[in-house]
């Protein structure tokens, strides 16, 4: 879950939705300058099921007590969270090997941004290694598998794996940015391009309001396009997972609309 904020409380917003997000930016991805999602069908399902092992703790999402809100998706404890990619790594092999691949790979740029090894307990991080170790091993079966199949004979080369996955984490990082809601400017580094070079992207808020947002450099083939997540209103702090999770069930739906447009 992530938030916004709101006022006198926040937008919470599922993993599942942001995710949604995600798979819409990644649906209209390319053109001269951005090289689009190759197998296309596979890492937009990818992007877009990323989350996918958040299904079940949204529905039951647990207390912070220290904030009196939800567990946020960086506040979980080590072992609750790997668990949670476990679990979307499986749920994904549903829809097939790459997707499963991309959500797999997906879990790398995770413990890569938000997991300090240097300031984890050693058991953490020994868990962390652990759970990475397992999903390089599910990463290699995964490209022998597909191996012979000729239409993923050009996507599974170190390059084209470690572009699509550079893909999903710039999608994500954009949609965790629409999400929290961009203020004066937000910076998505490291975005493949069809060059050599990557890029950094950045977004701005035309005065100051994050539903419409300015791109630069413009990475998408429409002149404009609009995406769409869900969150719900949540007022107060709880000290009872009980009466935070029928105040999260009893909230206002928010739908958040967002344009974005080149600069």
């Amino acid at each position: 879950m992530l938030f916004r904020d709101d006022g006198d409380g926040v937008i919470a917003i599922p993993q599942p939705s942001h995710a949604w997000l995600s798979g819409q930016l990644m649906r209209v991805w390319g053109n001269d300058a951005f090289h689009p999602p190759s197998p296309r069908e596979e890492v937009c399902l990818g992007a877009e099921q990323h989350d996918i092992g958040w299904l079940s703790w949204e529905s039951e999402p647990t207390l912070n007590p220290r904030t009196g809100r939800p567990h946020g998706f960086q506040e979980l404890d080590a072992g609750t969270h790997t668990g949670i990619w476990t679990q979307g790594v499986r749920r994904a092999l549903a829809f097939g090997r790459y997707p499963a691949l991309m959500v797999s790979l997906h879990a790398d740029t995770i413990y890569g941004t938000f997991f300090d090894f240097d300031k984890a307990s050693r058991e953490d991080a020994a868990l962390v290694r652990r759970f990475l170790e397992g999903q390089h091993r599910f990463q290699r079966d995964c490209v022998a598998a597909l191996a012979a199949n000729p239409r993923y004979a050009a996507d599974l080369t170190p390059d084209a794996l470690e572009r699509n996955r550079l893909l999903i984490a710039a999608v994500d990082r954009m949609s965790l940015e629409i999400g929290w809601g961009v203020g004066k400017e937000a910076v998505i580094p490291d975005v493949p391009t069809d060059g050599k070079d990557n890029a950094e992207l950045r977004l701005s808020a035309t005065g100051g309001n994050p539903a419409d947002l300015r791109v630069e450099p413009w990475p998408f083939q429409a002149a404009c396009i609009e995406v769409v997540c869900e969150g719900r209103r949540l007022r107060g702090r709880f000290t009872e997972e009980s009466a935070m999770r029928r105040a999260l069930e009893e909230a206002e739906p928010v739908t958040i609309l967002t344009v974005l447009s080149p600069r």
